[in-house]
């Protein structure tokens, strides 16, 4: 079953964006925290959908890939390049 992510609050900063998040999977409510700075916004999706929906993508991304008990509560995006480092190639197709 695919996990449901809901972008339930977004703030904009003066370099990036604030968003709480309630992912739903395994049968359980996660809740998250997580911020996209401008610049990786630009770069995923050359401002072509709202922020949240880069935000949303991004959850969706990790989810893929990690358990949502392992998820961070908090993390910047930019951060998932360390493990990921193929996020920049392959966000943009999922917008």
């Amino acid at each position: 079953m695919l996990a449901e992510v809901d972008i339930t609050t977004e703030t904009e900063g003066s370099h990036n964006w604030l968003f709480e998040a309630n992912v739903f999977a395994g049968g359980r409510l996660h809740r998250l925290e997580l911020t996209l700075s401008f610049q990786d916004y630009d770069l995923w999706s050359h401002g072509r959908v709202a922020p949240s929906r880069v935000a949303a993508a991004v959850v969706r991304y990790l989810l893929e890939r990690a358990d949502a008990d392992a998820i961070a509560e908090r993390f910047d995006c930019a951060t998932l390049r360390r493990t990921f480092p193929e996020i920049d190639a392959e966000l943009p197709a999922q917008l």
